[in-house]
């Protein structure tokens, strides 16, 4: 575990190197310029419009899109 962690921490310092930065997408407005959303699910706890969960991150290169991040989008709050 020690040697994958320190694996990851290694092509996280390269690619901060090379300008490549992640998109942070969770809790955050939804923005189809960098996200793409795959479904809406009801929630409590996150407004509408907002992302609930993230499954694949995306990342800039400089200021260029490099992949759109693939998340799940709230609806808002669950009608009883």
């Amino acid at each position: 575990l020690e040697g994958v962690e320190l694996t990851l921490k290694s092509l996280a310092t390269t690619l901060e190197k090379f300008e490549v930065t992640p998109i942070e997408s969770v809790g955050e407005p939804f923005d189809p310029n960098k996200q793409e959303a795959l479904t809406m699910e009801p929630s409590d706890s996150v407004p509408a419009n907002h992302v609930l969960t993230e499954f694949e991150k995306g990342y800039y290169y400089k200021d260029r899109l490099l992949r759109a991040a693939k998340v799940i989008v709230s609806s808002g709050s669950p009608e009883s």
